[in-house]
């Protein structure tokens, strides 16, 4: 983050650049102290002009392979500028006339052929170089004015607005830039002479797809410039063709560091960096020792995607120290939280496991009393179980007691049923005399014996017989 010397000498294959995004500045027209005397592009000085922020760096550890020293699968250095963890020195930062920004890189860096070169040129033809002009009316007759628009993230499109200094958008109306710019008709440069119609189709196509009021195929193009980019363009071209043989010469090879600086850039100090990011729209950097900015994805690494004509994405093999210290990082967290989960599952461990030991003594205690308490009843039980023998013994006795009476009682009772029998034999040959009273209890009494061992006189009967 700190500023290197702007008046030593350091090698062009060891400068690089990368813009932050656009921002609006009120206090400073495009006319004003231009290095190149460029106009105000048909403005009436009432506009606040939207500038491109960008920033130069060095490499202090370039060690003089010019163009192999960034390029190749060998390459031992990285272009990675962009990275909050580079080693690459700010030089400055800078702001330029944005129409001029996107220009100038058109104009040196691509093929006439080239998609990228289509699309440039078609996004600055549907913009135009005007600065806050008046377009058409809104649905309740208001004055609308088109500009462009700056983005979060460095990206920008065409906006609608409702004052003169094109900064309040006009968030009311449904109509777009594209309700009253028209598509233009393919021009690629006074040196397009080919004849080829199948190429002159297909720019077409990319010419009309690219003008459209969000300028999204503008801002894919340009996306890559917001990285780390060698301030040499290699190869060199001027307006789609080589700047001599083949653009390769060391004499034919144009400093785009130079080019932006020279036309219509001005230093951006603290202040001017600190208006772009309260606006928003400018991506991270570090700036004497302050951080301004948002950072991007693809910022903490060399590893960004670069789009092509055909949509296909290619990835840069160098790996930067910001991405190294990032991997560092995640592996050092997912460690820490590895080591939280493991002594939480101890501890876990460790109290279900004190737990279930005291339920375990409490059963014990439990079946201890249960036992105690089952033995009381067993020394309860054994009198208990004596007393029911004896009793039962009693009552066996009882019962013999009864049989014998019994049988002696059947055994008089067959007597005296015997004597009654002779008795009544001899009083049939006699009179007949009532009997008397003690007669009659008497045989009341044998009678009721006779009922109640019925049974035990039979039995003894059926004894007798056997025997």
């Amino acid at each position: 983050g700190g500023l290197v010397q702007e008046y030593d000498y350091y090698d062009k294959w060891q400068q690089a650049y990368r813009f932050l995004g656009g921002f609006i500045d009120c206090t400073h027209s495009w006319s004003e102290g231009s290095h190149d005397s460029g106009d105000n592009n048909g403005g009436d000085g009432k506009a606040c002009s939207r500038w491109m922020m960008w920033a130069a760096y060095i490499d202090p550890n370039y060690a003089g392979g010019g163009y192999d020293e960034y390029y190749g699968d060998d390459a031992p250095g990285s272009l990675d500028c962009h990275s909050p963890d580079t080693d690459w020195k700010l030089i400055g930062v800078y702001r330029q006339e944005f129409y001029q920004y996107i220009e100038q890189i058109s104009k040196h860096l691509w093929a006439i052929d080239d998609y990228d070169y289509i699309v440039a040129l078609a996004g600055l033809e549907y913009m135009t170089d005007n600065e806050c002009f008046g377009v058409g009316y809104d649905e309740q007759g208001g004055q609308l004015y088109a500009e462009v628009q700056p983005l979060e993230g460095g990206t920008f499109q065409m906006g609608l607005y409702s004052d003169e200094q094109c900064l309040y958008l006009n968030t009311q109306t449904a109509y777009t830039y594209d309700d009253f710019a028209e598509v233009s008709e393919l021009d690629l440069g006074s040196k397009d002479q080919t004849d080829d119609d199948a190429f002159r189709a297909q720019a077409y196509e990319y010419w009309q797809d690219t003008q459209e009021y969000t300028l999204t195929n503008l801002n894919t193009v340009y996306n890559d410039y917001k990285f780390c980019t060698s301030c040499v363009d290699y190869p060199t071209y001027q307006d789609g063709y080589f700047i001599g043989d083949d653009g390769t010469d060391d004499d034919d090879l144009i400093n785009q560091c130079w080019k932006f600086y020279s036309h219509d850039s001005f230093n951006c100090d603290a202040d001017c960096i600190a208006m772009g990011a309260e606006q928003g729209s400018i991506t991270w950097i570090s700036y004497g020792g302050k951080q301004f900015g948002n950072l991007v994805d693809g910022q903490y690494s060399a590893d960004h995607e670069a789009s092509g004509i055909d949509g296909a994405t290619s990835t840069s093999t160098t790996t930067s120290s910001g991405a190294r210290k990032m991997e560092r990082l995640k592996a050092n967290l997912f460690l820490t939280m590895a080591g939280i989960v493991f002594v939480a599952t101890f501890l876990a461990f460790a109290v279900a496991r004190g737990s279930s030991k005291k339920k375990k003594s409490s059963r014990s205690r439990s079946r201890r009393l249960l036992d105690a308490d089952y033995g009381g009843r067993d020394s309860r039980r054994a009198p208990s179980r004596s007393k029911s023998r004896s009793r039962k013994l009693a009552s066996s006795d009882a019962k013999s007691a009864r049989s014998s009476r019994s049988k002696s009682k059947s055994r008089s009772a067959s007597k005296s049923v015997k004597s009654s029998r002779s008795k009544s034999r001899s009083r049939r040959s006699s009179d007949y005399e009532p009997p008397s009273s003690s007669q009659k209890k008497s045989s009341r009494s044998q009678s009721r014996s006779r009922k109640s061992s019925g049974k035990s006189s039979r039995t003894g009967s059926s004894r007798r017989r056997e025997e």
